[in-house]
């Protein structure tokens, strides 16, 4: 079987956008299931990490073009870098800054990344001549990717998946900072067109599936690679370390979590670190704060932690938040925090593989903050052991092939 897939995030590329389909293509690569991929060389990512690069199987076949630079236009504005994960304005910004992201929430349809169609179209049109595959696959965001496939299949004969990480026209940044009556219109119809024309779409979770438009649609959960734990051990220290691992992103709100730990001056030996994130919050007590950080490193900081927190985007319609990360705190086996509302598929997921709770409010999670730590002071085994071989990326793949 031979698969064209079609990815603006992709190794040196870093962060939580590369990882579903790293994991899917060395997977794939198991199964006998030739891949080739079509990405970008030096495109705007909010992370590298050239360290993923050892993680393509050998042989594979990555075919890179150059999408239009923003970038280089953003920053000739002024501004430091595109945005990620937020379109919401600070009350310190500049009117500069203020006009740029308007005009991107209304003219720039899907979004930013559409620069990188026309040479990616280019790149699949080439190969498709070339060579046969059995199927062809887009995965957004960013949502711009799928348009390259829409387009393909109203020129070739393929058969054509299309693969949601993300809801597109119901996006929490979208939803948080809403663009005009037409833009959104407009974001709808190519929305639909994609899920209509798709021979089928992979979707990250129920909820999601659900609000998308009408068309041939199947769950598929980011899962996580048991190798990447393979030599992964936990290791206690001297401190009870609580741990948030990623960028924090428009909508999540820690600040229950930083209430309960300001609450709590007697666990002496509590150690919060934020790693990856660059805003620190101003509390009354230390933050360790980390950079970015390649990702095995990343999962060595998932092990060796008392209590990993996930926090869920507050808007409506996030009941469906699936994020990569979620899976492979859950194969650290470290015990999740989730702050959350209740109902959301995030928490049947933790709930399911006895991997931590959901809780929301400062008086909640100062509560079981406590309990933890004297679990955890009194030398019990506080490591989860809840069954989650469900979502072994193995058992996901096996959906695909």
């Amino acid at each position: 079987m031979k698969l064209l897939l079609i990815t603006y995030y992709f190794p040196p590329c870093g962060g939580a956008a590369v990882q579903r389909w790293l994991r899917f293509i060395k997977a794939l690569h198991q199964k006998n299931v030739q891949v080739t991929i079509i990405t970008t060389e030096d495109g705007d990512y909010p992370h590298t990490d050239p360290s993923l690069l050892d993680s393509i199987p050998e042989g594979t076949k990555v075919l890179r073009s150059k999408p239009f630079g923003f970038s280089r236009l953003w920053k000739a504005l002024g501004q430091k870098e595109l945005p990620y994960g937020s379109l919401q304005n600070q009350a310190e910004d500049t009117r500069l800054k203020k006009l740029l992201y308007w005009l991107r929430l209304n003219l720039v349809v899907p979004d930013m990344r559409i620069g990188w169609n026309r040479s990616a179209y280019q790149l699949a049109k080439h190969e498709l001549m070339s060579d046969i595959y059995d199927y062809v696959l887009t995965t957004g965001p960013p949502h711009s990717t799928h348009l390259i496939g829409l387009k393909l299949k109203q020129h070739y004969p393929i058969q054509w998946r299309a693969d949601f990480r993300d809801p597109w026209s119901e996006i929490y940044y979208l939803k948080l900072n809403p663009p005009s009556r037409l833009t959104m219109l407009c974001h709808k119809y190519l929305e639909s067109r994609v899920l209509a024309e798709a021979d089928m779409c992979y979707v990250v979770s129920k909820s999601i599936a659900d609000a998308l438009p009408k068309g041939n649609k199947t769950v598929l959960y980011n899962g996580f690679d048991p190798d990447d734990f393979s030599d992964l051990t936990y290791q206690r220290s001297s401190a009870f370390r609580i741990k948030y691992v990623g960028q924090l992103t428009a909508g999540q709100d820690i600040s229950p979590l930083l209430r309960a730990i300001s609450s709590l001056p007697e666990l002496e030996n509590l150690e919060f670190s934020l790693i990856g994130t660059a805003a620190i919050p101003k509390v009354d007590f230390d933050i360790r704060q980390k950079p970015f950080l390649p990702h095995h490193q990343a999962l060595e900081e998932l092990v060796n932690a008392e209590l990993l927190v996930l926090i869920i985007n507050n808007y409506e319609g996030n009941k469906g938040m699936l994020t990569t990360k979620l899976f492979e705190y859950i194969a650290s086996r470290t015990p999740i925090l989730c702050i959350a509302p209740p109902g959301g598929e995030a928490e049947e997921v933790i709930v399911k593989t006895q991997s931590g709770v959901v809780l929301q409010t400062g008086e909640q999670i100062a509560h079981y903050l406590s309990n933890l730590y004297i679990q955890w002071q009194g030398r019990m085994d506080i490591r989860s052991s809840g069954a989650i071989d469900l979502y072994n990326v193995h058992k996901q793949v096996e959906k695909l092939v």
